[in-house]
C-alpha cells in the first residue's frame, strides 16, 4: 500500500541542543504545517534543526536538499512533484533524470521536474538487445523480426542505435530527449533554453 504522502521528514533538535523533541513533517506542506513543526521543535528558522529520518517516493531526495535549511525550497519542489501529470509514467522518468544527471541541488531537480516533457523514457526498454529489438518491430512485421533475430548482432545493433538516438540506458529504461539531440547537462540545457 502506498503512503498517502510524497516525501515525510522526521526532524529534531541537534544533539548539542539537547531536547528530544521531534516532529513528523509531510511534504508538500502548507506554511501552516511548516510554522506547527517548528513551533512543536521551538525554533526559528529551522536552526538548530536535523533530520533524524527521511522517506520519499524519490530515494536520493535527501542527498541533494540541504535539510532542513532548504526546507521551503525542498517544499517547492514537493508541490511541483505532486503537481506532475501521470505521476504513474512521469515518476520514473523524473527518477531516471535526477540519477543520469547526478544531480546535487534542489534548484536543477525542479528545473528537471518542470520540463520532464523534453525527455522520453521508454521503461521496457532495458538492454541494448531489447532495445534492437524493438527498432526492428518498428521497421518491419513481426514474422520478419523473427527470422533476423539470429542473424543480427542484436548488442552491437542496440549499441548503435542508443548512441544514434543520444539515449542512455537508466535503471528505469531507456531515456532520450524528445527531440533527440544529445543530452546535455541541466545548466546547459538552461542555458540553451535561455537561447532559444
Amino acid at each position: 500500500e502506498k503512503p498517502g504522502y510524497l516525501f515525510r521528514l522526521t526532524l529534531g533538535l541537534h544533539p548539542d541542543i539537547g531536547g528530544n523533541r521531534t516532529t513528523e513533517l509531510d511534504l508538500p506542506a502548507s506554511e501552516e504545517a511548516l510554522a506547527a513543526a517548528q513551533e512543536q521543535l521551538g525554533t526559528l528558522n529551522w536552526e538548530n534543526t536535523v533530520v533524524l529520518n527521511y522517506d520519499g517516493i524519490l530515494p536520493n531526495a535527501s542527498f541533494f536538499a540541504d535539510l532542513p535549511t532548504e526546507l521551503e525550497a525542498f517544499n517547492e519542489f514537493a508541490k511541483a512533484v505532486q503537481d506532475i501529470p501521470f505521476p504513474e509514467k512521469q515518476l520514473p522518468k523524473l527518477k531516471a533524470l535526477l540519477k543520469q544527471f547526478e544531480v546535487q541541488d534542489i534548484e536543477t531537480a525542479l528545473f528537471l521536474t518542470e520540463h520532464l516533457a523534453d525527455y522520453v523514457l521508454t521503461p521496457d526498454l532495458s538492454s541494448p538487445q531489447e532495445t534492437a529489438i524493438d527498432h526492428l518491430r518498428f521497421m518491419t512485421d513481426d514474422h520478419s523480426v523473427e527470422l533476423l533475430i539470429s542473424h543480427v548482432n542484436l548488442y552491437a545493433y542496440g549499441c548503435d542505435i542508443i548512441k544514434e538516438d543520444n539515449a542512455t540506458l537508466t535503471p528505469y529504461g531507456l531515456l532520450h530527449r524528445a527531440d533527440y539531440q544529445p543530452m546535455l547537462t541541466p545548466v546547459q540545457e538552461k542555458m540553451e533554453m535561455t537561447m532559444r
